[in-house]
């Protein structure tokens, strides 16, 4: 009976849990597509502003090469260059800068005598570089339209022998992306942020100063989004402490990347408020259902839990949490009697990690404590049939016993292993390449009746000395 009231309980509590994950799981996913979402709705927006913006640049480029292009007087010339220029509202016009940064046309057909963007960064970048296509350009108050926040588009006009010849230039007020983002629905804490792909912030809603022209403090957020290239992810990046969902989208075409940033704690606001209430409940059902229980099953859980403990402690290294050296011997005994009897092969391999002690001297113990662990976890991912088995040896040693494998897939076992270790890239420079790696020998043996399993030990044992003297970070096989 009070086995029976007990697992109640639990599946009631269990099944509050699973409820509330459940729910939590959905609302997260919901924030996740929402964010996504709206990211590539704006991102698609702005893509096809950009688009249409950048398509008016390259005609007017095209045109400028036209042949006879020199022979056209200034108003048939203007008609030519900007009579299929893109306007809108949030379009400035579109000027044509000779080498030096001189404006010598624009599409307002305005005279600007002796106006001079040399010192643009649209204009550096054409001149210095002949493969920038199009570029955009930081914020800057326009010299034009009484100082009105905007950035620039460009693209490079080349003469026909390829050098430099001048810029082709197109503002887009910064008002376009903030009445844009003014008209999205986004929690207090939420953020859109554009982005250019090399970091810099273009602009940020809500509007902060301090985010604009950041090349020299890539913003945490982008930094994440360059490392993993990923779509979305949660973390507090910003400097404001709140925990954020970004969603990431590049602008197809542009050099441009809009984030949206959902705070967590406001999308999980109502899951919180739910929350409060079934877990309370729960609770007080539960605890009423163990009462009669608890006092009759607390000697017996404490009992078993030490023994489990005390079992556990006896077949697990402490540090790596694989198989000890105990253990190890013991199940070499047993499958070694099983390859005697079924004439299987049985491999082992015999890890050593290079240069260890010179590790320890160097990053010191808790850090080679560590690099034990990763270890013991790459043998681990590596042995993953039901019967073989990952043990640590003593001190640095690691084994890995293969029942019923040949030689040769012991082998590629071996090297899949090494290579695990040093893909991990983790640094010691006190070993060759600055990276920790490990020798490994590899024995293999059909056991006869006067064999014993200590033999395959030594074996394996002995190659593994042989890959140190050959140079370490490889593979030495013993002799059949």
């Amino acid at each position: 009976m009070y086995a029976l009231a007990g697992l109640v309980a639990i599946g009631i509590c269990a099944a509050a849990v699973a409820l509330l994950w459940i729910d939590r799981r959905v609302t997260w996913e919901s924030a996740y597509v929402s964010a996504r979402n709206l990211a590539s709705v704006l991102s698609a927006d702005i893509g096809r502003t950009l688009h249409v913006y950048d398509l008016s640049l390259q005609g007017v480029v095209e045109r400028l090469q036209e042949p006879g292009i020199a022979e056209l007087d200034r108003a048939t010339l203007h008609r030519f260059l900007f009579d299929r220029s893109a306007t809108a509202e949030y379009l400035g016009t579109i000027g044509v800068l000779d080498r030096d940064g001189y404006l010598v046309h624009d599409s307002a057909g305005t005279n600007h005598p002796q106006v001079n963007f040399s010192d643009r960064d649209y204009f550096r970048v054409h001149r210095d570089a002949d493969d920038a296509g199009l570029f955009v350009s930081l914020p800057y108050r326009s010299r034009l339209r009484g100082g009105d926040e905007s950035i620039a588009l460009s693209r490079r006009i080349s003469n026909p022998d390829g050098s430099f010849a001048g810029v082709v230039v197109g503002s887009l007020r910064m008002a376009y992306f903030r009445d844009r983002f003014a008209g999205v629905s986004i929690g207090e804490h939420d953020t859109i942020t554009v982005f250019r792909n090399d970091g810099v912030v273009l602009l940020r809603d809500p509007y902060s100063p301090a985010d604009q022209d950041s090349e020299s403090d890539l913003p945490l957020d982008f930094q994440r989004y360059l490392i993993g290239r990923d779509a979305a992810f949660a973390g507090i990046l910003s400097r404001d402490g709140v925990n954020r969902l970004y969603a990431f989208d590049a602008i197809d075409n542009t050099p441009l990347v809009i984030d949206v940033a959902l705070a967590v704690d406001d999308f999980l606001e109502p899951w919180v408020h739910r929350a409060a209430l079934v877990v309370p409940v729960t609770l007080a059902l539960f605890m009423s259902v163990m009462a009669q229980v608890v006092l009759f099953r607390r000697e017996m859980r404490w009992r078993l839990a030490f023994e489990r403990h005390l079992e556990n402690q006896a077949h697990t290294d402490g540090l790596t949490g694989i198989a000890n050296r105990r253990t190890f011997d013991e199940v070499l005994e047993r499958e070694w009697l099983a390859a005697r009897r079924e004439r299987t092969p049985l491999s082992l391999l015999f890890l050593d990690a290079d240069h260890f002690k010179r590790y320890n001297d160097r990053y010191g113990h808790q850090e080679g404590d560590e690099l034990l662990k990763m270890l013991a976890l790459a043998l681990k991912n590596k042995a993953r049939r039901p019967h073989d088995l990952a043990a640590r040896y003593g001190g640095e040693e690691f084994v890995v016993l293969l029942p019923n494998t040949s030689r040769e897939r012991a082998i590629a076992m071996g090297e899949a292993v090494r290579r695990a270790v040093a893909e991990l890239g983790v640094p010691h420079e006190g070993n060759d390449g600055g990276i920790v790696t490990v020798s490994i020998g590899v024995a293999t043996a059909v056991p006869r009746d006067n064999d014993t399993p200590a033999s395959l030990v030594e074996a394996a044992d002995a190659a593994v000395y042989q890959a140190k003297e050959a140079g370490r970070n490889r593979i030495a096989v013993a002799d059949a």
